[in-house]
């Protein structure tokens, strides 16, 4: 829209504008500008409503409502829809133009037809109905992301780690987890997550050995392209994984920036504010400069080797999972089962879950033998024998040896003499002397 002045320079004005219509009325109710389009909805041209008084439009019908009227009375912007001589549905806004004593002197209209206001309206409904859908989509691939399925809690050490960790996750303090590859840290870092005031926010996970220590920095902080990490994180949870494989100097620049709260991103100006819950994990000790600030809640989860009620319920656990993946129920024979119990598990739970599903797709048999066992574990098996210590003893002493090594396997995969005594074959008596014998 071009030359359009509110006070009129002619008495009477079309205004060079195809797309708004815009009509202005005196405070007479004198109709004293419209533009090209004013009139079509009532079946008449621009020039015909030029000069005009809307009470006489009002009256003809032609005009049903007048917003000029409407606006004098009231002062202020006001909105109607109008019924058209075509009877169509015309949607008015009419705004009021004062004098210097306050009086109304303009009054300055503008319409849109009803049915393109619903084409406007269909087309927001569609764009919030494909928002929603977007925030749900998000919203289910967060919950995936934060799934702690395969949760086992059994051994008193890691009940005490998640009892700790239930205490400090509504508190909004750092917490470091520590222990081995596959002992479950990022599991517990979840598990604070979803127990915090930030639940509902994003959790952010950064593998610090795997992200070049050159781009490490522009991650964390980002640029005017790309938002970092702490943007991306923000007001929900940075969990920094295996932070101790860092460098000095990163685990100094990210000292400073927790010790002073704030951050700039590269080659900007712009000084924001940090404000992500902070938890990390680690395998050795921190630099001291960051030791000192995020070692607020240390949490140590213990390797598996050390958790044999962990890894008795994981061994079924996990065999209950691959019978629904694979549509087959298979299990492990005692003998496998309490072997399993006894090594050494060196890649922790990324090792039992990945062994479980190889003896489950490779035995022929519902029963998993020591015969379907890889090689380098069948070599473990048999190593077992030798330390036992059979060279320079009797029978009757080796057999006690074996005897007291199976009722403390049995004991830890069963909870009453009774479960161990129908394992072991014999009565619960026996079972209750024999443990005395050998107090267990």
């Amino acid at each position: 829209m071009t030359n359009f002045y509110l006070y009129p320079n002619s008495k009477k004005e079309i205004i060079d504008s195809n797309d708004e219509d815009i009509i202005v009325t005196s405070h007479e109710g004198i109709i004293l500008k419209a533009s090209k389009i004013s009139g079509r909805h009532y079946g008449l041209g621009a020039g015909d409503l030029l000069g005009k008084c809307v009470y006489d439009l009002e009256k003809e019908g032609i005009f049903s409502p007048a917003i000029t009227p409407l606006v004098l009375q009231q002062k202020k912007k006001v909105i109607v829809v109008q019924t058209t001589p075509t009877n169509q549905k015309v949607l008015i806004t009419g705004m009021p133009f004062f004098d210097e004593i306050g009086k109304v002197q303009f009054v300055i209209s503008y319409s849109y037809e009803v049915s393109e206001l619903l084409v406007i309206q269909e087309y927001l409904k569609e764009l919030e109905n494909e928002m929603l859908l977007a925030k749900e989509e998000l919203l289910l691939l967060r919950k995936e992301q934060l799934a702690t399925d395969g949760l086992v809690i059994e051994s008193r050490s890691t009940i005490r780690a998640y009892e700790t960790a239930q205490k400090v996750a509504p508190l909004d303090v750092s917490v470091v987890l520590y222990g081995e590859h596959g002992t479950g840290k990022t599991t517990l870092a979840k598990v604070i997550h979803n127990h915090s005031s930030r639940k509902e926010e994003a959790f952010i996970e950064v593998n610090c050995e795997t992200i070049p220590k050159a781009l490490f920095e522009k991650e964390l902080l980002g640029n005017e392209q790309k938002p970092g990490l702490l943007t991306v994180a923000h007001n929900g949870t940075l969990y920094l994984k295996n932070i101790d494989k860092l460098s000095i100097y990163l685990q100094t620049k990210l000292a400073t920036i927790l010790r002073e709260m704030k951050y700039t991103p590269i080659n900007t100006d712009e000084t924001r504010e940090l404000d992500v819950r902070l938890i990390s994990s680690a395998e050795h000790t921190l630099a001291s400069d960051l030791y000192y600030l995020l070692h607020i809640v240390p949490i140590h989860l213990q390797p598996l080797r050390e958790r044999k009620e962990d890894v008795s319920a994981l061994l079924s656990f996990h065999l209950m999972q691959f019978s629904k993946k694979y549509n087959m129920t298979k299990k492990l024979s005692d003998g496998v089962f309490n072997f399993l119990l006894t090594i050494g598990w060196e890649g922790n739970h990324f090792e039992l879950i990945h062994l479980i599903e190889r003896l489950f797709v490779q035995s022929s048999s519902t029963v998993i033998s020591f015969d379907d066992l890889p090689v380098e574990y069948q070599i473990e098996s048999d190593a077992g024998l030798s330390k036992i210590g059979l060279e320079g003893r009797t029978l009757p002493s080796i057999l006690e040896s074996v005897e007291k090594k199976v009722l403390k396997n049995a004991q830890e995969r069963y909870r009453t003499t009774t479960e161990m005594a129908r394992y072991l074959g014999i009565s619960q008596p026996s079972v209750v002397r024999k443990l005395k014998k050998y107090t267990i």
